[in-house]
């Protein structure tokens, strides 16, 4: 019988490859192009194990220098996802949030970086990676210098950059082949990881209830528009309220329809959402 394998692009398995110290230095020092000697693993407790019930802010990989300092969050994007800006914003706070205790000045926060490593192309630009820094949209030349850093890579790209460890990375998200390094090393903890088949086992499982519960929500959302739900976003557009209309089309794609309904019915609650959103 033919078993069921796991690709480093599934995020289980990306964060359980992420936790051999080496592999995740190295996968840092291709994407950055920084040396780091040491790293401490912030979140190892909830990394490797799939759980249905876990809640809050799940962070794939979360990992702090030992010398320098630096905090690095990186996540495996294996599917589209037409909110990724909020999802850094989402992100970058909670990560804040960790790294500052309270009564702790602001000045204290660590240089940050947020690592999207996604197998398609999210933007549509061509570019094997991008960088989303906070500048003046006046003069584009002043940079905020918050030291919090973005970066989505676009595995699908990387034919386009120069023989390296990134190539080599992005390479083997896209295609499996371990060619370079870089890829070899992570292809035999990948190899390993998919010997021990009870986990495996338990990541297809829990894989197919996420899989499940996605099909779900997105059949109640149909139906919930077939209903006339979709009607709030009508209303906005045809008043003029282009807040409303912003606001239940966020709502719809997270699947907050009760809070889209009381927001349709109640004017309070329609002005608590804005702010929640910053609309």
């Amino acid at each position: 019988m033919l078993q069921r394998k796991l690709r480093f692009s599934n995020r289980w398995m990306f964060n359980k490859v992420m936790m051999e110290e080496s592999v995740c230095r190295h996968v840092i020092q291709a994407i950055l192009g920084v040396e780091v000697v040491r790293i401490d693993y912030l979140n190892s407790e909830q990394t490797i194990e799939p759980d249905p019930e876990s809640r809050g802010v799940r962070m794939d990989v979360y990992v702090r220098e030992q010398d320098g300092g630096r905090v690095y969050d990186l996540e495996m994007q294996a599917c589209a996802e037409p909110l990724l800006g909020k999802r850094f914003r989402y992100y970058q706070a909670a990560l804040d949030a960790k790294e500052l205790p309270k009564g702790v000045d602001y000045d204290q926060l660590p240089e940050s970086f947020i690592v999207f490593l996604c197998d398609m192309d999210p933007f549509g630009y061509n570019l094997p990676i991008y960088h989303m820094e906070r500048s003046c949209m006046e003069v584009p030349e002043l940079s905020l210098a918050d030291q919090s850093h973005w970066l989505v890579l676009n595995a699908r790209g990387w034919e386009a950059l120069d023989d390296g460890d990134l190539l080599d990375l992005l390479r083997y998200v896209q295609t499996g082949k371990a060619v370079g390094p870089l890829s070899q090393e992570i292809d035999q903890v990948v190899a390993r990881a998919n010997k021990d088949r009870k986990w495996v086992d338990r990541v297809f499982s829990i894989s197919t209830i996420e899989e499940n519960d996605a099909r779900r929500r997105r059949i109640e959302l149909r139906q919930a528009r077939a209903e006339g739900i979709e009607q709030g976003v009508e209303q906005g557009i045809e008043q003029g309220e282009q807040r409303f209309a912003a606001l239940a089309s966020t709502l719809i794609g997270l699947g907050r329809i009760d809070d889209l309904q009381r927001a349709t019915n109640d004017y309070g609650a329609r002005e608590e959402l804005f702010q929640e959103f910053s609309l």
